[in-house]
């Protein structure tokens, strides 16, 4: 599948939300009771920052059975997602259960780009364009060795 071109929709980027969003967000996505609300659209993203600070952020992914994929919409905009320029680790929560992983950004010339940008496009029905930045991580046991 061409990673360009979705199913019809375009993707839009929406503004950052504000911090009490997000805040209330991860609270809902640790919640024993609550998380299934949103465990099928969102996780939870942990890793430690360059400055050692402990970064949460709520993302919308898709997955398959050890990788997680996260379209870093408007990356110009944001800052997150280039703690990950090299492999870092990095702690996934979803369904109540965290994971440990290794995430990478991808770019359209890396050779992974392509795979992992279908994964995304048939989970959402939005199109990866050419500029965009993927977040993959890879949750086998080998990603963390």
């Amino acid at each position: 599948m061409d990673p360009n071109r979705g199913t019809g929709r375009r993707h839009r980027h929406a503004h950052r939300p504000p911090a009490l969003v997000n805040r209330a967000t991860l609270a809902i996505l640790r919640s024993p009771r609550w998380h299934r609300l949103l465990d099928a659209q969102l996780c939870e993203l942990r890793y430690r920052a360059n400055d050692g600070r402990d970064i949460s952020l709520p993302v919308l992914y898709a997955a398959t059975d050890d990788r997680y994929v996260v379209l870093v919409g408007d990356a110009s905009d944001k800052r997150w997602w280039r703690h990950f320029r090299r492999p870092g680790p990095v702690e996934v929560r979803r369904g109540g259960r965290c994971r440990t992983g290794l995430g990478r950004i991808l770019t359209p010339p890396d050779p992974a780009f392509g795979a992992a940008a279908d994964i995304y496009v048939r989970r959402h029905a939005v199109r990866v364009g050419p500029n965009d930045q993927l977040l993959a991580v890879d949750l086998s046991p080998q990603a963390t060795d």
